[in-house]
């Protein structure tokens, strides 16, 4: 039995990015939830930073929970994974407007080189979604080294840390995907076995 910490990226007034009226909050919260049941039905303990779009902390807040909790080992977390989704646009001042960029698509994990321990769980995240047929963008993985940012969620925190970006409300198949309930499953149940390889390998 592990023990994980799940978010749901963003929430509440923080609708994350938005695309033709579909928000990125509601998607997020949609597959955390179903991985949380996943995981607790694999005899996981599960802890998550909301439940709902309602009273949602904000980021620097579910930081420093999971940092507490961690650090007095009530409970000490095996690893915490956020869940997200992308947009890809560029703006136009003709238009005034952004225009959507829908070659780019794919799921992708994000870590930190500095954190081996993150860096097998986005491996074996990525592998356990190519394996079932998800779209891969970046070969699945990327650090944040990389990417050319820092993420308060990989780098504010105690515990092996990764952020899943599920694929991109721009593209219009993925956009579609992602809202479909069956696709939805087959992120979740990819994630949930990369999770459990990660902790604990098969040999």
């Amino acid at each position: 039995m592990a023990v994980f910490c799940t978010d749901a990226g963003h929430g509440g007034v923080d609708s994350g990015a938005v695309w033709q009226g579909v928000r990125e909050k509601d998607i997020n919260l949609q597959v955390t939830l179903q991985l949380n049941q996943w995981l607790k039905q694999k005899g996981h303990r599960v802890f998550t930073t909301r439940r709902s779009d309602d009273h949602v902390p904000p980021l620097r807040t579910r930081c420093k929970l999971v940092n507490a909790h961690h650090r007095q080992k009530a409970p000490a977390f095996d690893a915490i994974i956020s869940i997200h989704c992308n947009v890809a646009a560029r703006f136009e001042p003709s238009l005034d407007d952004y225009l959507p960029l829908p070659q780019r698509r794919g799921l992708y994990v994000i870590y930190s080189e500095e954190s081996q321990a993150g860096t097998q769980l986005a491996q074996a995240i990525a592998r356990a979604c190519d394996a079932r047929g998800v779209h891969l963008a970046h070969g699945g993985k990327i650090s944040t080294v990389e990417l050319g940012r820092s993420l308060a969620w990989i780098h504010q925190t105690l515990p092996p840390a990764v952020l899943v970006e599920l694929g991109f409300l721009t593209n219009p198949e993925e956009c579609a995907l992602l809202q479909d309930a069956s696709y939805q499953q087959t992120l979740i149940q990819a994630i949930a076995v990369g999770l459990e390889n990660a902790i604990s390998p098969v040999t």
